[in-house]
């Protein structure tokens, strides 16, 4: 046999016209199958999204511009119809250019993990809101804020089936993806989506926004001083109320003793409040649950260790450790810590929660297996980390630190912003792009 020597040409558009033929095809008969889940149901994303890239590509030329928790807790201080209109129109140009960043990492996935149903049910939702927010012309009344609010608040809710979407996705494609791939994108995706949400949501406090549904605003102020004493106390009720709902063992049996040690004076700090609850949550739980399997012969509260919470600071960080003796991890476990890679089945848990937030709530309702990764995200998006030292045969001790002096910008791939720089007025010529202080 001879082989000939040929060169790669590009497809032509009627090529991936019939490429996405067949893709369609292939998605109709998996949503066919898929038809036992409790997501709600995903509809036949039109062709003719994959051929918008030209205005894509405008936005994704632009940088996202970063904020921090500072200018935005300045806004909520000084509110005024200054501020409010030109908080709508920062949200305004600022969420397209986040949204089309989304959007292009979804097409640069390989062919056929694009082709999931799921992950293309994300991808369609996130061109919907794309062309939905660009649109949107400068804003210059209240009125017109409004009518914006309205916009972002349905997004918002419609993007609650986004994390049980994307993980079921990602479940049914990791043997196309390496797992460095698999963990960038979703690092990035949700991060991105935090991002969008901080801003939305925060825009929905300051302009005094109410929905029909009051039920569906989840939260009254997004920014606030937190306590890291009160922090680990209501954490430390909601923990102790899963594990007693887990594993009870008759009227007297109780969990684990939570002990708080370090700094005795109350430690403040600027944050996302329900960010904070969701890592230390996450890791208290974690504690608690392992210790009373390494030690599920004992049904005395007083043969179970304690759980050892250490508080402190220094000018600008805000340190929290949380202490186990649960018998550690073995190795393979410990060195896949923060990986989606090997949650596959864990993510099928998503089949039976058609909205998830990644808030407390949501943990202690149904907890779905990507608390450790999420907390991570969530810990570095302000400039913060997050870290576990583990003994296997004896406990894990975790390690949170959290900037409080709120100057940290989003911990999104974008450029340096000048904190300083002067915003565009909303009646006057661009929008802006900038918030100060």
């Amino acid at each position: 046999m001879t082989l000939t020597r040929c060169s790669f040409k590009p497809f032509t558009r009627l090529q991936y016209r019939h490429l996405s033929l067949g893709a369609s095809l292939v998605r109709s008969a998996a949503v066919t199958e898929r038809q036992d889940s409790d997501l709600p149901f995903m509809p036949t994303i039109p062709e003719e999204h994959f051929y918008r890239n030209r205005v894509l590509e405008t936005y994704v030329q632009q940088k996202a511009t970063p904020v921090t928790i500072r200018q935005l807790i300045s806004y909520q201080r000084h509110k005024n119809i200054k501020n409010v209109l030109t908080s709508a129109n920062y949200v305004r140009t600022e969420l397209p250019i986040r949204l089309a960043h989304r959007i292009r990492a979804f097409q640069h996935l390989p062919f056929i993990v694009g082709t999931n149903p799921y992950l293309q049910a994300v991808y369609s939702m996130y061109w919907d809101a794309f062309e939905r927010l660009r649109k949107i012309s400068p804003i210059t009344t209240l009125q017109e804020n409004k009518a914006f609010c309205e916009i972002i608040h349905g997004t918002l809710e419609d993007h609650r089936v986004v994390i049980p979407r994307l993980a079921i996705g990602v479940s049914e494609c990791m043997d196309h993806l390496p797992f460095e791939r698999l963990d960038m994108f979703m690092n990035s995706l949700l991060r991105s989506r935090i991002s969008r949400r901080v801003l939305a949501e925060q825009h929905l406090v300051l302009s005094e926004y109410t929905p029909a549904d009051k039920s569906s605003l989840h939260n009254t102020f997004i920014f606030s001083h937190c306590s890291a004493q009160d922090t680990v106390h209501q954490c430390n009720q909601l923990a102790q109320d899963y594990i007693r709902s887990l594993y009870h063992k008759g009227k007297d049996w109780r969990a684990p003793e939570i002990v708080v040690l370090g700094e005795t004076e109350d430690i403040q700090f600027s944050y996302v409040a329900e960010q904070i609850q969701y890592i230390v949550y996450q890791l208290l739980s974690n504690a608690l649950r392992h210790t009373v399997l390494s030690h599920n012969t004992n049904t005395n509260t007083k043969d179970y260790p304690p759980v050892q919470v250490t508080l402190c600071s220094n000018a600008t960080d805000v340190f929290f450790r949380i202490s186990d003796r649960g018998g550690g991890m073995p190795g393979e476990v410990y060195r896949s810590l923060w990986s989606y890679g090997i949650r596959r089945q864990i993510f099928k848990n998503f089949r039976h929660a058609p909205y998830h937030s990644a808030s407390v709530s949501d943990q202690t309702t149904m907890p779905l297996g990507i608390g450790l990764p999420m907390s991570k995200v969530y810990a570095e998006y302000w400039g913060g980390e997050i870290s576990v030292v583990t003994m296997e045969g004896w406990g894990t001790d975790s390690y949170v630190r959290i900037p409080k002096l709120g100057t940290q910008n989003e911990n999104i791939d974008v450029e340096q912003s000048d904190e300083n720089a002067v915003v565009d007025s909303a009646v006057e010529g661009p929008a802006p792009r900038r918030l100060v202080l």
